[in-house]
């Protein structure tokens, strides 16, 4: 997809009016609202990140089942985990459309005919950017509605233009990215590390038992610290914050397992201590 860069200014327009041999020189004056996004850089709210968010949600779930496939669940998962990463430079809502545009000129015909998939991704694009729409330059809403309005012209001839649909995309891209771009998100809520599944079965000897846990982590840590009657063990978590350990203990009935940040033989505990009867 062909990025169509355009670059930001501010025009300020002279008009020379000659009365009586004097030369009286008008400046237009702009508006508070019409300089209002100059503060590209400020803080957003996690409700208003999460208000964005949901609002994308709902868009997708309109579009085409491809686009619906790759914006999924997972997707908008890690969305969450880092929400300041939404907005700016290589931005998840610039994904969003940047999938929505390529699949919208996918589905076009061979001859740029007009598709019930295009339809449905083309009016996720312009849903995208109504979401958007109000914080952006007065001039760059003024692009972009040009690029709608072309768009709209070919799909009412039933003959599109693919380009018409990637300039869309890639014009509400690197606007979107040059007003919205935050250097944080507050009142994000703090996540409590805490151990969501344990379990702990006997092997077929009976001799062993296997402990496996599930972690939600909101601190950093690296370690399962798992004790029974024959003492203490130490299970690595990996990167999906699981672990597993097989401990012999035959006379065991019960496993308690805490998780923490385990170095130089100390460990630090991030959770509380989670016990279950073994089975």
């Amino acid at each position: 997809m062909k990025f169509n860069w355009i670059n930001k200014a501010t025009t300020i327009l002279l008009s020379s009016i000659l009365v009586g041999g004097v030369v009286i020189t008008t400046v237009p004056t702009f508006t508070t609202q019409a300089q209002a996004y100059n503060n590209e850089d400020a803080p957003i709210s996690y409700q208003v990140f999460k208000d964005d968010e949901n609002s994308v949600k709902q868009i997708v779930k309109k579009a085409s089942p491809k686009v619906q496939q790759q914006l999924n669940a997972a997707f908008f998962k890690r969305m969450e985990q880092k929400p300041v990463n939404a907005y700016g430079t290589y931005a998840d809502f610039s994904d969003v459309m940047h999938v929505l545009a390529t699949h919208a000129v996918s589905e076009l015909g061979r001859n740029g005919q007009v598709t019930p998939a295009f339809k449905q991704d083309y009016q996720a694009m312009l849903a995208v950017y109504a979401q958007f729409k109000g914080r952006l330059d007065f001039d760059y809403q003024n692009a972009l509605n040009n690029d709608i309005d072309d768009a709209d012209q070919q799909i009412a001839e039933n003959n599109v233009d693919s380009d018409s649909i990637g300039y869309l995309g890639d014009d509400f891209i690197q606007y979107f990215e040059t007003n919205i771009r935050p250097d944080k998100v507050t009142g994000v809520p703090s996540v409590q590390s805490k151990i969501t599944k344990l379990t702990a079965k006997k092997t077929s000897s009976k001799k062993y038992v296997k402990v496996s846990g599930t972690v939600k982590l909101g601190k950093k840590a690296n370690y399962a610290q798992i004790k029974t009657y024959k003492g203490t063990r130490y299970a690595k978590l990996n990167g999906a914050h699981r672990f597993s350990q097989k401990l012999y203990a035959p006379k065991a009935k019960k496993v308690s397992a805490t998780i923490g940040y385990y170095s130089h033989g100390h460990f630090s505990r991030v959770t509380a201590t989670k016990s279950v009867h073994v089975k």
